[in-house]
């Protein structure tokens, strides 16, 4: 337990502390410093790492990402293919949509969109929103969430937030900021790692989604519950989702790894297991591993989709 530590959402002061992270590359470890350790609150149960890097590295890290950092296929990229089948059924392709897209790098997710609807973004990245813009079309509003201006709000039709909520340091108050913006009927959409996962439950605080300095936090349901609760939105549904779209048995091989990896880490009878699993034909490789495997292609992030 932690008592001199505040939880960064709703100020609660009964956080769990669930561990140490895994250690960042060595590039990051020499600007940031320690990993840290993830605590949850008991209140809202928003996943937080601490300490985290202050606001103006994030925000000077944020706007010297280069255009190939995360750079999706849009069929690889599991959110926004949901998340474009969860629009279309709420909304009519035909009709004269503005839609904003909270992080919106180059423009990919928009892009996919029907062209009859209004593309909007915010993104502090300066190489990447001129992809958007100049090549797909979008409307850059904002750098920043926090600064959109007042003009904007309840602007919009849907509001979509993919793989932003892990770098904000307080999720709640980028939600309420995202909400503000929607007009009334209107649809917000966020991905981000769920720690309802059973990786996140296997791995703990170990968990691959860590080992990126900039993430900070991680939610779940009930933390998606609460926000909804605190800010009059409508929690319509959370979809369990990989992080990326892949085949069976690359699905199949990285949850060995993640298994294998979970048992490593623990002590007492699970290294049974663990030494049965690395003397298996076909596995043995799995001795060779020295990090958390990142296994991208498993169920261990979550779509919300909110109503106002």
């Amino acid at each position: 337990m932690s008592e001199s530590i505040s939880c960064r959402s709703c100020g609660g002061q009964d956080l769990d502390d669930l561990g140490p992270c895994p250690p960042f590359a060595a590039s990051s470890t020499a600007i940031l410093g320690t990993s840290g350790r993830l605590l949850r609150c008991a209140n809202c149960a928003l996943g937080q790492r601490d300490p985290i890097p202050d606001a103006a590295s994030l925000i000077a890290m944020y706007r010297d990402t280069p255009v190939e950092d995360m750079a999706y296929r849009f069929e690889d990229n599991a959110a926004w293919v949901r998340a474009r089948k969860t629009m279309l059924e709420r909304h009519n392709p035909a009709r004269d949509l503005d839609v904003l897209d909270v992080g919106c790098h180059t423009g990919i997710f928009l892009a996919a969109l029907p062209a009859t609807w209004r593309r909007y973004g915010i993104e502090s990245a300066r190489a990447p929103v001129g992809v958007a813009s100049q090549r797909h079309g979008v409307t850059i509003i904002s750098e920043r969430l926090e600064n959109t201006g007042s003009e904007w709000t309840q602007r919009f039709d849907a509001v979509t937030m993919f793989d932003v909520i892990e770098h904000l340091p307080n999720p709640a108050a980028g939600i309420a900021q995202a909400a503000r913006l929607l007009k009334p009927g209107g649809t917000l959409l966020l991905s981000s790692g769920d720690l309802d996962a059973w990786t996140w439950r296997w791995l703990g605080s170990g968990h691959w989604y860590l080992q990126t300095p900039q993430h900070l936090s991680v939610i779940s349901k009930r933390f998606l519950q609460h926000v909804a609760n605190e800010n009059m939105l409508k929690l319509m549904e959370v979809q369990t989702i990989p992080h990326r779209l892949a085949r069976r048995r690359e699905r199949w091989s990285e949850a060995i790894k993640a298994i294998y990896w979970g048992l490593r880490q623990r002590s007492g009878p699970y290294r049974i297991p663990h030494h049965l699993m690395q003397s298996l034909p076909g596995l043995t490789e799995l001795r060779h591993m020295r990090s958390v495997p990142w296994t991208m292609s498993l169920q261990d992030h979550c779509l919300a989709v909110y109503g106002r």
